[in-house]
């Protein structure tokens, strides 16, 4: 039994030369699909697997056994594997966000971290048909337009997603199969969550007038994306003829209209009352304004419309060879250790001191700010990797910390190649960045 068919791995782009990481939460679903991609990579057709498991703080016991679990898979396996912890329920209280939210965006920077810190090529979530016909649902009940109701992609940026076009039930037959256990998440069966009750209440009511119904949704789904993906194309060539110029964008159908503006946002996620502004400012007299999201602002000059963000502070200070820096938003500190603790988090760096040169600064990033990411051959663009980490413009305010060469560790992300630590490595530094 095989878990997709050729189209749909076609669909998730993977060369054979790529590396995937395997988001592993234990479950029926990631372990089905760590195994199959285990077999791509042992038949060649993936050059690289990893997998990753993030401990959510939230199910006590059961989750320190789901660890345990993820690691024992993996070694007998012989895949890679990173974890780390999280404390969602601490998460959650300080952004006044669910614990489904928190959880969710807890571990999407966690995997994203861990894909770029491993110099891997994109991630594989567990995502199959039922949670897709849940997801359109969801959506629907919130008002989402037809990107929205399209639901979730076979890839989607660094993220791909397999086994999209497969029932539950083949996944547990596919395990049944092979003998391969997995763990429950109690949690699931809890109606706490909106996604449990449209799983546990309301798809066994539509399953009584449709019997296929999460296979009628996800195939709605599939030819909403279609739709979807047509007048994106029309909005990206609209965009290109139309630019900023107030009259044309007005010409345009509003389907098409309200996607160009979209594009416009230096934000991803936008709301439906930041689009009306935006529209509204197209027929609005010169001078006028919108206040955005994010404190993001658009206005009027005579022909056209404007958006942008408000500055950061500007700063500039130099690095002590050890000791604290107080930085506009947060501090950083330098210390000297025996040796470097590798993985490391984004906020946490070690480097070769021998390989400084000249004074040491922290600034704000600059445009034109170029580097070679650990991990990395070749040089890149400080914001053609923030654009690779789907970092949004308005978060990179970031402290760069700079020699007399360039680039030394970018505050929150990565430090530059030549500054790893090795075996060879005789003074180590230990830079920590602390937000306010």
């Amino acid at each position: 039994m095989l878990l997709w068919t050729d189209s749909t791995w076609q669909k998730c782009g993977v060369a054979e030369s790529d590396g995937v990481l395997v988001a592993l939460s234990g479950g029926a679903d990631s372990v089905a699909l760590l195994l199959e991609l285990n077999r791509l990579q042992r038949e060649g057709l993936i050059l690289r697997l990893e997998a990753a498991h993030l401990h959510h703080g939230i199910r006590g016991v059961d989750a320190d056994d789901d660890a345990a679990f993820v690691r024992a898979l993996c070694d007998r396996l012989c895949v890679p594997l990173t974890t780390d912890r999280a404390d969602v329920p601490k998460l959650s209280r300080e952004n006044g966000t669910s614990l489904e939210l928190a959880a969710r965006n807890a571990r999407y920077a966690f995997l994203e971290r861990v894909r770029a810190e491993r110099s891997l090529d994109c991630i594989a979530l567990g995502h199959h048909r039922d949670d897709q016909a849940e997801t359109l649902l969801l959506h629907l009940l919130r008002g989402s337009g037809t990107d929205g109701l399209a639901g979730m992609r076979p890839r989607s940026g660094r993220f791909i997603r397999p086994l999209l076009g497969t029932e539950k039930q083949t996944i547990l037959s596919y395990l049944r199969e092979r003998g391969q256990d997995f763990r429950t998440d109690a949690t699931n069966f809890e109606t706490d969550a909106t996604r449990n009750r449209i799983r546990l209440n309301v798809i066994p009511v539509l399953e009584t007038i449709n019997p296929a119904a999460k296979k009628a949704l996800s195939e709605a789904a599939e030819h909403v994306a279609e739709d979807a993906a047509f007048l994106n194309t029309l909005a990206e060539r609209a965009a290109k003829d139309c630019g900023n110029d107030r009259e044309k964008l007005l010409a345009l159908p509003k389907p098409i209209r309200m996607r160009v503006l979209r594009a416009m946002l230096p934000y991803t996620d936008f709301t439906r009352a930041d689009l009306d502004r935006l529209d509204a400012l197209l027929s609005a007299q010169t001078g006028s304004r919108a206040t955005l999201k994010y404190g993001a602002v658009a206005w009027t000059d005579a022909k056209t419309i404007r958006i942008g963000m408000p500055e950061s502070e500007p700063f500039c200070a130099p690095v002590p060879e050890t000791g604290s820096v107080k930085l506009p938003n947060g501090t950083l500190t330098v210390e000297r250790v025996a040796r470097a603790a590798i993985p490391c988090k984004g906020c946490d760096a070690y480097i070769d001191a021998d390989r400084l040169s000249g004074s040491v600064i922290v600034r704000n990033p600059k445009a034109g700010d170029r580097f070679t990411p650990l991990g990395m051959k070749g040089s890149k663009l400080l914001s053609d990797y923030l654009t690779d980490r789907k970092v949004p413009r308005y978060e990179r305010t970031m402290p760069v910390v700079c020699d007399g060469i360039g680039i030394v560790f970018a505050a929150g992300y990565t430090v530059d190649e030549r500054m790893r630590v090795t075996a060879d490595s005789n003074h180590i530094l230990h830079y920590h960045y602390e937000e306010d």
